[in-house]
């Protein structure tokens, strides 16, 4: 690895550390409601239906989305429905589906023990069975809460392409790889 390739390594990581730790911060209480002009830039983007959903997220994930939503708007986005996911791209975490303790456990298990964690998450249509632990449960929802939150998107009324994107928000080089670049940062 050359100095330049090391170096840009090192800030990187250094990057992610620091954003990390303010998801942790927020996540710990440190978020305050969105304010009235806030919701009134959330209103712009979801349809009314979807008001109600948006309500089920925490106000850091709250805040975390309107930011997404933000920052592809200052990127030159004026996609409504990729706006609309963004606000929205969080919500299979809502509703203690996804407690804060699973969160840095994905990022964490991802990057050191990629084969046990995809072996202690379970499929889709087994999370609902009750006979999981819940701490298993906590885990496959996180690791699916884009599936989990596109569904309920669609089901609360928002389009089918917004539902695409929040299906494929950890996609890269998906249909919502803007999204996905906005959100690794916000």
């Amino acid at each position: 690895m050359t100095q330049v390739e090391h170096t840009s390594s090192t800030t990187t990581l250094l990057q992610t550390i620091r954003y990390r730790l303010r998801q942790v911060r927020q996540q710990l209480g440190d978020a305050p409601p969105l304010s009235e002009n806030d919701y009134t830039e959330v209103r712009r983007w979801l349809p009314a239906t979807c008001l109600p959903l948006f309500a089920t997220m925490s106000h850091a994930d709250q805040q975390h989305s309107l930011r997404v939503c933000r920052g592809l708007q200052a990127q030159g986005c004026q996609d409504a429905d990729m706006l609309a996911a963004a606000l929205l791209h969080d919500v299979g975490k809502a509703q203690g589906r996804v407690p804060f303790w699973t969160r840095p456990a994905i990022v964490l298990g991802k990057t050191l023990a990629p084969r046990l964690l995809t072996r202690l998450v379970f499929s889709l249509k087994d999370l609902h069975e009750q006979l999981r632990p819940r701490w298993r449960r906590s885990l496959s929802y996180a690791w699916w809460h884009a599936e989990v939150g596109a569904e309920l998107a669609a089901t609360a009324g928002l389009s089918g392409r917004a539902v695409l994107y929040i299906r494929t928000h950890h996609q890269p080089d998906g249909p919502a790889s803007q999204l996905h670049l906005v959100d690794e940062v916000s």
